[in-house]
């Protein structure tokens, strides 16, 4: 793999102690083959090794909390893909399932997915069951569209 960080040395004439950042290569490509690449500055240049420390101790967390979060979206993903919604199951046991797909995008995927009356049945099972205020039940009352019948 090709390395993308760099060190920043800035060091001026009349300053004894030099300034150090991190920079990382970027790379854009639109769809008509155009690629331009390039240096943005990911840690600011700093002058001490504690302030760069803490600099990159901070990106350090960014991408661990981006990492976290990419796992949830695949786990979500993984557990979409294997739902298999049954018609014949009844509106408690549907939203059983659909409960606990944390990704709004895979729970509209699967919701709008049934039948229009399966998501009515869903829908009014949810409505007068379930705590709309917080949870997978607070995503779908948000996003319900009454007329339609389906999450937006």
């Amino acid at each position: 793999m090709k390395e993308k960080l760099t060190l920043e040395l800035e060091k001026e004439a009349d300053d004894a102690s030099p300034k150090v950042g991190v920079s990382v290569t970027i790379d854009i490509a639109n769809g008509e083959g155009s690629h331009v690449s390039g240096p943005g500055l990911l840690v600011p240049k700093c002058s001490s090794y504690e302030m760069l420390e803490r600099e990159v101790a901070h990106v350090k967390e960014e991408l661990d909390t981006l990492l976290k979060k990419s796992q949830q979206l695949f786990e979500s993903e993984r557990k979409a893909e294997s739902l298999e919604l049954d018609e014949n199951l009844g509106a408690k046991e549907i939203w059983d399932i659909l409960s606990t797909i944390e990704d709004p995008e895979s729970l509209i995927k699967e919701f709008n997915g049934l039948s229009h009356e399966k998501r009515l049945e869903v829908a009014d099972y949810v409505f007068t069951n379930c705590n709309v205020f917080s949870g997978v039940a607070s995503v779908f009352s948000m996003r319900y569209n009454n007329e339609e019948a389906r999450l937006e």
